[in-house]
């Protein structure tokens, strides 16, 4: 569906090759970021509202980093045309399988890649240069937690991890002494729906616990619960567990047993078919979650 974009695009032709091609890029990777395509999106109208008001604030971030901002008009063109006739392209975006039934999974099949090792480095590289830019971010963040809550500013929580190693998850304390039974913190309220209060688990990644994009590393009771009652569950446990990943991005936060065999579903979809390109599109639409996120956050009549 990316050719809409590309089709816009030749508006700029007249301009020159270099506008078109540029004009065409920005469009398609704006659509990809803000999922607009995806038939999931462009069948909830709430999804779409996220969609849309995502992907004016990169036009306008592109707007003040570009050089010449005709460029973006073919994006703009293109996000009023998904906004408006969004029921008439879900019936022509092709809709893909993109989990697999936990009782359809074959575990033993599933076997190491060249990818695992050259993702290990990519998530070195990744890890030190994330934790570069989000240092001044976290150590706004452990003032503004100290001052409000006082401490401690940084939690661990036992998770599962690689071939079921428990390993220590770093969080930002979001709740009243860090206990999941309490009450969230005034500043939780507003980290939590954003995901700031996982910034701390690039040391995990650093450490060779996590991966940047991976299999969410569960509670050990949430874990013990799911290996009993989802078949292939613990098949998910042949990748390092990631801070964003493919069920994160196509699913909710999840509670129930119910929930979590959707959840492995779309996990068991990773494990068998990991590679780069779709730990690309992991992280580009991670945003959109995000932004899906905290507008349902505000639903809920959080108090900002």
């Amino acid at each position: 569906m990316l050719v809409v974009d590309w089709l816009l695009s030749l508006m700029l032709l007249p301009i020159g090759w270099r506008s078109f091609l540029i004009g065409g890029i920005v469009s398609s990777i704006i659509a990809i970021i803000m999922r607009g395509y995806e038939y999931n999106v462009l069948i909830d109208r709430s999804k779409r509202i996220v969609s849309l008001v995502g992907s004016i604030f990169l036009l306008i971030f592109v707007c003040l980093l570009s050089y010449n901002s005709i460029i973006i008009l073919p994006a703009i063109t293109a996000v009023v045309f998904r906004f408006l006739f969004s029921n008439l392209l879900a019936k022509y975006t092709p809709k893909h399988r993109e989990f697999i039934e936990p009782s359809d999974f074959l575990c033993d099949k599933i076997s190491p890649k060249n990818y695992d090792k050259v993702k290990r480095v990519l998530d070195l590289f990744t890890g030190i240069i994330l934790f570069i830019i989000a240092l001044p971010i976290m150590m706004l963040l452990a003032l503004i937690i100290f001052l409000i809550s006082g401490g401690p500013i940084i939690i661990t929580q036992k998770r599962i991890g690689l071939s079921g190693k428990i390993f220590n998850m770093y969080k930002f304390r979001t709740y009243t002494n860090g206990d999941h039974n309490k009450k969230v913190t005034p500043i939780g309220k507003i980290i939590r729906p954003l995901r700031l209060d996982e910034l701390p688990q690039i040391y995990n990644v650093l450490k060779g616990e996590m991966s940047i994009v991976g299999p969410r590393p569960e509670l050990i009771e949430f874990h013990n619960m799911a290996k009993k009652h989802i078949p292939n569950y613990t098949c998910r446990l042949k990748v390092r567990p990631g801070i964003t990943g493919w069920a994160q991005i196509n699913y909710k936060y999840t509670t129930t047993l119910d929930e979590y065999k959707v959840k492995t579903a779309y996990d068991l979809f990773y494990v068998k078919n990991r590679s780069f390109i779709l730990d690309l599109k992991c992280v580009l639409k991670t945003p959109f979650t995000l932004l899906e996120e905290f507008f349902e956050a505000l639903k809920k009549h959080i108090k900002l």
